[in-house]
């Protein structure tokens, strides 16, 4: 009788699935933790490479290369989230890989950010996950090529992700910020408080801008303003430690200074400003959009317009004091000469708040309704009378989620 011989069906060629998926949760975890990149923060070579091929001007170079540095990162997690199913039979691999992989994508994002991520970053994480799972599918077969992809993908990235600010500009913000609260005792409550400060911080930064840059100088009063007016949650995203001994002289100061006779929009003004100083402009402004949005949910204050107006005129004073060493300048010059609390934000009234999501999209049309693009233009118009925000009308607000 002629023997017969059986041969189990062949596994898909590929490395052992435990590395794969000890390598797809570690990087999980690093996208779970790591600041996210950010324009402000890539690195000049790679804005310079970009800007070179795509022609793009300086700012739009760094946001591409931000755009990039977050579609390497999402889309090396899908790679490896593939060579952890390599073993699967095929179908099954893809089914899993491409459900997974976005799931992890989007829970990492949700970690990393503090909510919950909005449509076009769920679109954004789904689709360069996917991208990434499909090369590690054509590339299956290829070891060497899979394993240099990985290490030249992790390492872009790695390389190129902020490690917060400086160690000069930390030292410089927590001096800024013993000068103003040293002051604090005589700065009045209301209005007036809210441009003593800034008078106080600016002056500070002023006597020390011979020395230094005058754009660091100004960067370390808007963090300092942050910290102190805004919120100690700006000195963790700075990767700083804050400074608990002053807390009760900062609580004191919050209470006494309102902007428009308003204690919560210094609040939303100094932390978008320095959000700017961290990252970049339409980054902040994306950020104070979300914080509404998430308001409007059952439970939220609601979203508001009058907020937003407070985060964006402090995104431009931010960008205007800090945009060159000319600019800084002038900044500091415009508030010796004296300005008031009306000067760095126009007046909220009028401007609908406590709107649920509900009323938010039915009513306003969400983000990209003609009701609240209608409304978005009278904030542009009231912007402009602001003498310290410059009078400036393009992209005077522009909501870039990603």
């Amino acid at each position: 009788m002629e023997r017969v011989i059986i041969h189990q069906p062949s596994r898909p060629a590929g490395l052992s699935p435990f590395v794969g998926c000890a390598a797809a949760l570690v990087w999980f975890a690093i996208l779970s933790v790591a600041p996210d990149p950010r324009p402000l923060g890539a690195p000049d070579v790679a804005v310079n490479a970009v800007s070179k091929i795509t022609s793009l001007a300086d700012a739009s170079a760094r946001a591409a290369t931000a755009l990039l540095l977050r579609a390497c990162g999402l889309g090396l997690l899908g790679f490896l989230v593939a060579m952890g199913c390599s073993r699967l039979p095929r179908w099954q691999s893809i089914i899993v890989t491409f459900v997974g992989a976005p799931i992890l994508a989007i829970a990492a994002m949700w970690a990393n950010y503090g909510y919950f991520p909005i449509s076009l970053q769920i679109q954004f994480a789904i689709a360069f996950t996917i991208i990434g799972a499909a090369t590690e599918l054509a590339l299956r077969a290829n070891r060497t090529a899979k394993l240099m992809l990985v290490l030249g993908l992790a390492g872009f990235f790695m390389w190129a992700i902020p490690r917060g600010v400086s160690t000069d500009l930390e030292r410089s913000a927590r001096i800024a910020g013993v000068q103003l609260l040293s002051n604090a005792e005589d700065i009045p409550a209301g209005d007036p408080g809210f441009a003593e400060c800034v008078a106080i911080a600016f002056q500070f930064a002023e006597e020390n801008s011979p020395a230094a840059d005058p754009v660091h100088t100004n960067q370390a009063a808007i963090l300092a303003l942050g910290v102190i007016l805004g919120d100690e949650y700006v000195a963790t995203l700075a990767r700083s430690a804050f400074d608990g001994s002053h807390h009760k002289a900062i609580g004191r100061l919050r209470r006494k200074v309102k902007l428009h006779g308003r204690g919560d929009l210094p609040r939303h003004y100094w932390v978008s400003a320095a959000l700017s100083v961290l990252s970049d402009g339409n980054r902040s402004t994306a950020v104070g959009a979300i914080k509404e949005l998430m308001d409007s949910n059952p439970g939220g204050s609601g979203f508001s317009f009058a907020d937003l107006t407070a985060d964006r005129a402090g995104v431009l004073l931010a960008q205007r004091a800090t945009q060159n060493a000319a600019s800084a300048l002038a900044f500091q010059a415009e508030v010796r000469d004296g300005l008031k609390a009306g000067d760095y934000c126009p007046p909220v009234a009028g401007l609908p708040e406590g709107i649920s999501r509900e009323q938010f999209q039915s009513v306003y049309g969400g983000l990209g309704g003609e009701r609240t693009n209608q409304i978005l233009d009278e904030i542009k118009q009231r912007l402009q009378q602001c003498r310290a925000l410059g009078g400036h009308s393009e992209e005077l607000i522009e909501v870039q989620p990603l």
